[in-house]
């Protein structure tokens, strides 16, 4: 009997915490929720729910790798609909389309009426190219919906949305999204969305001033700030931490793989066009943008010690422990690679402040830089919807171009200081000159020519950034000063001389 009540009380407790948790998460305290998922989790091991909440928490924090173990470990324990769904919807950020589409069908089976299940199919499908069979998800839903008299969701509105500026049929689409974008209950995430699609839609048509108008409502909701003094300044503290004289005595490991690749750069700098062209390659692949060195980073941050001579600043990250890290990822890579990749790109927009990082954990690694003017970096960001934590200076053209002028700031630095090979890839030669400038990059990878890579756009790999819809395609060179459609739009913002 006594034990019974102990096993309640147990329980009871957990519901309360799982009750806590959820509500942490609900409220954006994402670092409460994972510390407090963390110390349930030591009670609970088990328990499919706390795996859940971990994943579901990790996947908001942009941790994909992360919460897809926690996903696929929550499954384990219980094939729960919402588990499978999250794995899914982590398969599909990874540019996995298959896999996502596979662990959606199993959640449909658990439960067959969800919504929101056909919507992430249908948007798994636009994203991979397939629109015929997007199509034939979205329009026959819709139409079951308004034949039982049902409102529309949003988000299904939003995926048609997108088909239709897919198919070219923009008038159709900005006539949608203007009925979305009037209704009051859009959420502001979504809200924003359609705005950015507006002005994709718009730009599309060659109206630009429109597609600027919209890029611009987009930019301000929930706009964060953003200093490019203050950036500057951090820039500056971080070059003084990583001169040639400190580094020297930075712990170097002993990791002699030449497997590991970086692209370095700014946003919209063609660096999804580059991690194309080498995955196409038989001996390379992509690992899209993988955030494991940019954790350690901050792991290191949160006890460096500006006071203490290297390598003792790094407080308990030894050598040994940046030993361990460069063969995790080593190994990490290699797994998530097809077999006799012997080169592999990570190509993280955090990866220009990392590359000093970067070539003490591999000695041997190649650096790839991608460049782009920055007006047209500048416009490319304005309008592309990033408007995220991770990039809030992506809201205003000058702040655009102060954060490039810092990237470009790191890179020339890295250049001065490091032992590791280091190209400049111009987006502006690559798509006029491809015949030179990919040959160029193969070369500087090491590995032997191949063909395959002029024709990158006919693989079958699906790229989950805001140009997914441009790189699964050949080169082309519209994109190319497409700074001067905006002239009328931009004046008044100093440019750096590219």
């Amino acid at each position: 009997m006594k034990s019974q009540q102990q096993g309640r009380s147990v329980q009871a407790k957990r519901s309360v915490a799982i009750q806590q948790l959820r509500q942490h998460i609900a409220e954006g305290q994402l670092d409460l929720a994972f510390n407090n998922g963390h110390s349930l989790l030591a009670k609970f091991k088990q328990d499919a729910e706390v795996h859940f909440l971990l994943g579901l928490v990790a996947e908001q924090t942009g941790q994909l790798r992360i919460a897809r173990g926690y996903a696929a470990k929550s499954i384990t324990f219980s094939e729960h609909p919402d588990s499978i769904f999250l794995l899914s919807r982590i398969e599909r950020a990874e540019g996995e389309t298959d896999q996502s589409l596979e662990l959606c069908d199993r959640a449909l089976q658990l439960r067959p009426d969800s919504i929101q299940l056909y919507i992430h199919r249908a948007g798994t499908l636009e994203e991979a190219g397939r629109n015929s069979e997007a199509r034939a998800v979205v329009i026959p839903l819709i139409e079951k919906l308004q034949s039982n008299n049902r409102k529309i969701p949003h988000e299904l509105n939003y995926e048609l949305a997108k088909l239709l500026v897919q198919e070219e049929k923009y008038s159709n689409a900005i006539e949608l999204i203007d009925d979305l974008v009037a209704d009051q209950t859009t959420p502001p995430q979504l809200h924003r969305l359609q705005l950015y699609l507006k002005a994709k839609a718009f730009d599309r048509s060659n109206s630009y001033e429109s597609a600027f108008t919209a890029a611009t409502q987009a930019n301000k909701i929930g706009r964060l700030q953003f200093d490019p003094v203050l950036y500057e300044q951090q820039v500056t503290v971080l070059i003084e931490q990583w001169n040639a004289e400190r580094i020297a005595k930075f712990p170097i490991t002993s990791c002699e793989d030449e497997l590991p690749v970086f692209i370095a750069g700014m946003p919209r700098s063609g660096t999804s066009l580059i991690d194309q062209i080498i995955d196409a390659h038989p001996n390379a692949s992509g690992v899209g943008e993988l955030s494991t060195l940019e954790l350690f980073a901050q792991q290191l941050s949160e006890v460096y010690n500006s006071e203490l001579e290297p390598p003792k600043c790094f407080g308990r990250y030894d050598r040994f422990r940046w030993n361990r890290v460069a063969r995790s990822y080593v190994k990490s890579i290699r797994e998530q690679s097809p077999s006799g990749a012997t080169r592999v790109v990570n190509k993280a927009l955090g990866n220009n402040k990392l590359v000093g990082l970067i070539a003490c954990l591999f000695p041997k690694t190649r650096v790839i830089h991608a460049l782009r003017d920055p007006r047209d970096v500048a416009i490319s960001c304005y309008m592309g919807g990033f408007n995220n934590r991770r990039h809030p200076w992506t809201t205003r053209l000058d702040w655009i171009v102060s954060s490039w002028e810092q990237s470009l700031r790191m890179m020339e630095h890295w250049k001065e200081v490091l032992d590791i090979p280091i190209l400049d890839v111009s987006y502006e030669r690559l798509v006029t000159d491809p015949e030179v400038e990919i040959p160029r990059l193969i070369k500087f990878l090491g590995l032997p020519w191949d063909s395959a890579c002029m024709n990158f756009h006919q693989t079958k790999r699906t790229v989950r950034t805001l140009s997914y819809d441009q790189v699964n395609r050949p080169i082309y060179t519209s994109s190319v000063s497409r700074h001067a459609n905006y002239e009328q739009c931009v004046s008044g913002i100093e440019y750096p001389k590219y």
